[in-house]
């Protein structure tokens, strides 16, 4: 009683206290999880606003260089047409050559995306240029559009991939049209060239950062153009990339995130086919620009919201030490109740377990047998007692002395442990060099198959013993198993009946499993 009253003296204390920690406590945490969930809302907020606006500036961008493509070639294609018209009309003659040439060279005068124009027969031989000088020997037959406007009757333009003139030398884009005879079949090819550096001064007069990327392409992912300007990106194809791939075939314009294919800096594109011809707008907003303004601010912000909260958790911690100081000499004392509750049921815990195998000691097994007993006999549910004897073993401690006896009981003690599947079923050293199993829930079927396993694996510990006519340690096991009745089953009775399968198995020979038949 003298040790008990201070315990009880502490306890209004402790009702006082506690809830006001709890409190205090409580409520630091939320202001600082509300101060915190408001500077992650406005960073998140900012963040989300600074892509989007990143994405309306692509996406505007896509479409003006998209109509700026669109108007551009619209003036090619016009021309290519109206020289169409005037070749099917007036022919090739020699008069008719000098006027197309003309105009062809004012054409190219009035458009500055025009490098020349050409008009080349059937078999690929230039006829008229709008610069008015031929190369000798010069034949177009090779060239991809003149093999296409052979093989496809089609009064639509054709834009080729990138080439070299071979008239300046200079980087083109060649777009070119059919000419036919009056029967339909194959009569030439009218071509215009469009400068390369066309596009590149006017994609040059965007004002953006350096990892912001500009593309022309066809449509089957060819690049046309590209800024920043590189003499290898031209003619690079990168229709296996995201947007030719999966996003345009679903989409005529829009907004991706992509990872480029051609330099692996992630990007904010804006894309856009155009609308008369086969080509396609990206313009792409690095983004790691489109987020450094927000980089900076969430800076501040984080840096603000940190000094805030390490000035409340300061004055939330002052106010808990108080507080909490009042508690310590309770937690102490109850902490010391707890040490002795722990020894003392490390105490209880080792009263119950045998010493050399670690196995459940005698106090322990008859425990256990006398409720496993009751319980199987309420529920009618049948229990297992299996006696394992090691056979010889006096003559093993007469062999190899007691030292050896002792490790060879440690062995067999820790493979039972191993075997031991359930959390009720208790592996106990019975005494000397025997030891017992009690399985719950267990029939005589169940327990001779749990027999087999225990001699097996004692088997397979392959402990030499040269007074075993088997050359290693044997066990002989005696079953008993059945459905307990309440009053006819004693703790006893079924130690006996065990008891007796185990001397059947001795006496039949050693090293194998008996199981009373009486008991089944």
């Amino acid at each position: 009683m003298t040790q008990q009253q201070p315990q009880d003296a502490d306890l209004p204390h402790k009702g006082k206290n506690s809830p006001l920690l709890f409190q205090a406590g409580v409520f630091v945490i939320i202001v600082a999880a509300t101060l915190i969930l408001f500077n992650v809302w406005q960073i998140w907020n900012a963040h989300q606003r600074d892509l989007k606006s990143a994405e309306y500036e692509s996406a505007n961008l896509a479409r003006s260089l998209a109509q700026h493509a669109d108007d551009t070639f619209l003036q090619v294609d016009s021309t290519l047409s109206d020289l169409a018209e005037r070749i099917q009309t007036d022919g090739l003659g020699q008069a008719q050559q000098l006027r197309l040439q003309k105009l062809m060279q004012g054409q190219v005068g009035n458009l500055p995306q025009l490098h020349g124009l050409f008009i080349y027969d059937s078999h690929g031989s230039w006829i008229v240029t709008s610069s008015g000088r031929f190369v000798q020997n010069a034949n177009n037959a090779d060239r991809e559009y003149f093999k296409y406007h052979l093989e496809h009757n089609s009064d639509a333009i054709y834009i080729g991939k990138v080439v070299r003139s071979r008239s300046t030398g200079d980087l083109i884009i060649p777009v070119s049209r059919r000419l036919n005879n009056p029967d339909g079949s194959f009569a030439g090819v009218v071509l215009a060239t469009l400068y390369i550096d066309y596009f590149r001064q006017f994609y040059d007069t965007f004002a953006l950062n350096s990892d912001a990327a500009l593309s022309l392409l066809l449509a089957d992912g060819t690049i046309l153009y590209r800024r920043p300007y590189s003499a290898a990106s031209i003619g690079k194809n990168i229709s296996q990339g995201v947007l030719f791939r999966e996003i345009l075939p679903h989409s005529e314009f829009g907004n991706a995130t992509i990872t480029s294919l051609y330099d692996k800096v992630e990007r904010i594109y804006g894309y856009s086919r155009v609308n008369r011809y086969p080509l396609v707008i990206t313009a792409g907003l690095s983004k790691e620009d489109a987020l450094a303004d927000w980089r900076n601010d969430s800076g501040l912000f984080v840096a603000g919201g940190a000094i805030l909260l390490a000035i409340l958790l300061a004055l939330g911690l002052v106010l808990m030490r108080q507080i909490n100081h009042s508690m310590r000499t309770e937690a102490e004392l109850m902490r010391t109740r707890d040490q002795l509750t722990s020894i003392n049921l490390r105490l209880e815990e080792l009263a119950l377990l045998d010493g050399l195998t670690g196995l459940a000691n005698r106090r322990q097994f008859d425990i256990a047998l006398k409720n496993e007993l009751a319980r199987a006999a309420r529920n009618y549910r049948s229990v297992a007692l299996l006696m394992l004897d090691i056979d010889y073993f006096k003559q093993y401690n007469d062999i190899y002395g007691h030292v050896a006896g002792d490790q060879c009981l440690q062995q067999i003690g820790q493979m039972l442990k191993g075997l031991a599947s359930r959390s009720n079923d208790i592996m106990a050293r019975y005494g000397g060099e025997e030891m017992s199993i009690i399985l719950p829930d267990t029939d005589a079927q169940g327990a001779l198959i749990f027999a087999e396993r225990v001699m097996q694996a004692v088997h397979e510990l392959k402990i030499p013993h040269q007074g075993n006519p088997q050359g290693v340690i044997t066990l002989s096991i005696g079953i008993c198993a059945k459905v307990p009745h309440m009053y006819n089953d004693t703790p006893i009775g079924f130690i006996n009946l065990a008891d007796s399968a185990l001397y059947q198995a001795k006496k039949e020979g050693k090293n194998r499993i008996v199981c009373n038949s009486a008991a089944v």
